[in-house]
């Protein structure tokens, strides 16, 4: 199922105009519950959900590995999380203020500090990001032929089928070797989740691993591709000071502006091999 809607539209082109059928994003909201944290709402391309909830996840430091989930269950598009992380109950939750949840003997709480990651929040769930205090740098010796970037945003384009169908998603890419996973969504930080998701299930490697989407990259993006491990990330977009500084800081290899055939590198430049 696409989750395409057809719509009846006037369409003016050159002093004329007319009546035609336009696609648009079906779009809709989903949940996502994690143990005993409060939901999440996210507005989605309600696809390859569970990708969405490891990826989620694995970006916001709520667990290390994808073996750190015991279950995902879906209903409709309410996604339940289980996992095998859990801090002492009334010591978690007496911090939090939340309610303690009590099923049988089974006390549940909250995992890990949410969001934290050595003093950097992300905010793309609605938090605030903290002031930056340190980050260790990803030492991967992965590198990318610059004619490769090239080829990279053209295959994402190529194969971003309801983009092409709507304009109305974002589309992100994760390669492994010869390897490639492509998702779609309406939410840029969706899309990158899913691909992520769908990379630990199947066991990648992120250190060996690269992803380019479409997209801006301000600080909440880079955190995510820090905290999972993968070393570059190439958009046809543009950066935010905020996503400079972070890569920076964790020397991630940011390369925007993927256009024609120029880009553009903004940290950690030694792994794009410029003369091929």
């Amino acid at each position: 199922m696409d989750f395409l809607r057809q719509t009846d539209v006037i369409q003016w082109k050159d002093g004329e105009y007319s009546t035609i059928k336009e696609n648009s994003v079906d779009d809709e909201y989903t949940y996502l519950f994690i143990d005993y944290l409060p939901p999440r709402k996210f507005s989605t391309y309600p696809k390859d959900l569970e990708d969405f909830a490891i990826g989620y996840c694995l970006g916001e430091g709520l667990i290390k590995d994808y073996t750190d989930i015991d279950s995902i269950k879906l209903d409709g598009t309410n996604v339940l999380v289980t996992t095998k992380l859990s801090h002492d109950p009334e010591e978690d939750l007496e911090q939090d203020g939340i309610v303690q949840e009590r099923k049988g003997n089974c006390e549940h709480a909250c995992v890990c500090r949410l969001l934290e990651y050595n003093g950097v929040n992300s905010d793309n769930a609605g938090g605030i990001r903290s002031e930056m205090k340190t980050i260790e740098p990803n030492m991967s010796d992965l590198t990318i032929d610059a004619t490769q970037i090239i080829k990279d945003i053209k295959h994402l384009t190529d194969e971003a089928k309801i983009w092409q169908k709507t304009a109305g998603v974002h589309v992100a890419q994760l390669k492994y070797g010869d390897k490639i996973i492509i998702r779609e969504d309406v939410s840029r930080h969706v899309a990158v989740d899913k691909v992520i998701g769908a990379a630990a299930r199947q066991g990648y490697d992120f250190a060996k691993s690269y992803i380019s989407y479409s997209g801006r990259m301000p600080a909440d993006m880079l955190i995510k591709v820090i905290r999972v491990g993968i070393p570059i990330i190439i958009s046809n977009a543009a950066p935010a000071s905020s996503g400079i500084d972070v890569a920076t800081m964790g020397n991630i290899t940011m390369v925007g502006f993927v256009r024609d055939n120029r880009f553009t590198i903004f940290t950690a430049p030694e792994r794009v091999n410029l003369e091929k």
